[in-house]
């Protein structure tokens, strides 16, 4: 696999996607995936290891809805401040406990904070990897008003959008406006294989 990064899908496509990074917020976990069921939509859910260890059941109910899953690296470091060996560890120990725990193995790392340089893409890629960013940042995690992040992300949602969100209450509030905008918009919701065209697992 060449050592890509990727921040944006096919601009010719109309697909979007919402990648759920997920080592913390279990309180609202459960509303989360109801939203998404009711939508019938699938996304991407980036798993930190240490999280995925403590919560297995929770991580089996995010696979089991048919969700893809992703890595988030194990204990949620800054990459930049690792050696190889530490980078190397922090993704194919998540590898391991989500392959433990839900029997499948990751195409896809997004590194913590978005910090990376390209040690951390050529490790990702030679575990078969491909590192994933974001376009659009609900910053939810300290916006606690839904209508910041819907003025953030609606007005700039295109073809290839990839949109970084978390288990919170303002983005679960956002987020039923933020799916009806894209379907009025002609713009599907998919996981990060479809928006990228890769076989799914």
């Amino acid at each position: 696999m060449e050592n890509t990064l990727i921040y944006q899908g096919d601009s010719q496509s109309a697909k979007i996607s919402l990648m759920v990074n997920v080592a913390w917020g279990n309180e609202y976990l459960m509303d989360l995936l109801k939203i998404l069921e009711d939508y019938q939509i699938h996304l991407t859910f980036f798993l930190e290891g240490r999280w995925v260890e403590n919560n297995s059941q929770f991580a089996q109910m995010i696979r089991m809805a048919g969700h893809e899953i992703g890595n988030h690296a194990y204990s949620h470091p800054n990459m930049l401040t690792l050696s190889k060996e530490e980078i190397t560890n922090e993704i194919t120990r998540t590898n391991d406990v989500i392959e433990e725990n839900l029997k499948i193995k990751p195409a896809f790392f997004t590194p913590p904070f978005g910090y990376f340089d390209q040690r951390v893409i050529e490790i990702a890629a030679k575990e078969k990897m491909k590192t994933i960013l974001w376009s659009l940042d609900t910053l939810d995690w300290k916006l606690e008003d839904h209508n910041e992040i819907i003025n953030r992300i609606v007005p700039k949602l295109q073809n290839g959008s990839i949109i970084l969100m978390h288990p919170t209450k303002s983005s679960l509030e956002a987020l039923p406006i933020i799916l009806n905008h894209a379907a009025d918009s002609g713009l599907k919701v998919c996981t990060i294989s479809e928006l990228l065209h890769m076989r799914g697992e």
